[in-house]
């Protein structure tokens, strides 16, 4: 007599099917209860909107002098506008100074300070000379370069800036979504030295698979600063 075994078959198919369905450790969404490092205060929502001031606003906030200002007005004013953008948002501003004369000889330099907020900024212009302007064939106007000795920023440019960092891709699945990203709680206005750190960071969850063991740590981003003073977020 023939005997058939299918109930034992049928039984190992069933359990290798039900083992199939279930994800493995690496492919389980990941615990932020169970991340690794130190979780940052200030939840950021991640935005598609580029952050910072156009031109226009600039342009409003501190209207450009007229053609017949004196150059040191020329120069304090395109401070303020180059400092309101450093800062990233509308604020009060001083008129500043300059210790010296700021029409110098090609290559030469001052210092010029201007505030936001009550902060000092401090500049450094330099002198490129004269050089015809595009008001007439006789016009000459004064041309320079500026760069911060120190920078200004606030807190709200910060958390506009990385809410950007982690939503431009505008993808909320799969490797390029943010998952929680957070910054330090900073403080309203402040300086930080140019090509430096600032000594704050923000943070995005970063997760990784060894032999089918899934890990999860925060990933601080050191706030760094430009020469220039513009912000980014370094690994």
């Amino acid at each position: 007599m023939r005997r058939l075994v299918i109930p034992a078959v049928a039984a190992v198919m069933a359990l290798v099917g039900g083992c199939a369905d279930e994800p493995s450790g690496c492919d389980a969404k990941p615990k932020l209860s169970k991340a690794e490092g130190e979780r940052r205060p200030v939840e950021i929502e991640p935005s598609q909107r580029h952050p910072g001031i156009v031109d226009s606003e600039l342009e409003d906030a501190l209207p450009s002098p007229e053609l017949e200002a004196e150059p040191v007005e020329k120069v304090l004013n395109h401070l303020r506008q180059e400092t309101l953008r450093m800062a990233g948002v509308i604020g009060e501003t001083g008129p500043g100074k300059c210790d010296g004369e700021v029409m110098r000889p090609r290559g030469e330099t001052v210092r010029c300070t201007v505030s936001f907020k009550g902060v000092t900024v401090p500049w450094l212009v330099t002198s490129k000379g004269m050089t015809s302007g595009s008001a007439g064939a006789f016009s000459q106007d004064f041309v320079y370069t500026a760069k911060p000795l120190k920078t200004v920023h606030t807190a709200q440019s910060v958390y506009d800036l990385f809410a950007w960092e982690t939503g431009k891709n505008g993808t909320t699945e799969g490797p390029l979504a943010p998952v929680d990203p957070r910054c330090d709680r900073l403080p309203e206005v402040f300086t930080a030295e140019p090509g430096e750190k600032t000594g704050h960071f923000c943070q995005d969850i970063s997760v990784t698979c060894t032999d089918d063991v899934q890990h999860v740590e925060w990933n601080d981003r050191a706030i760094h600063v430009d020469k220039r003073g513009r912000l980014s977020f370094l690994a």
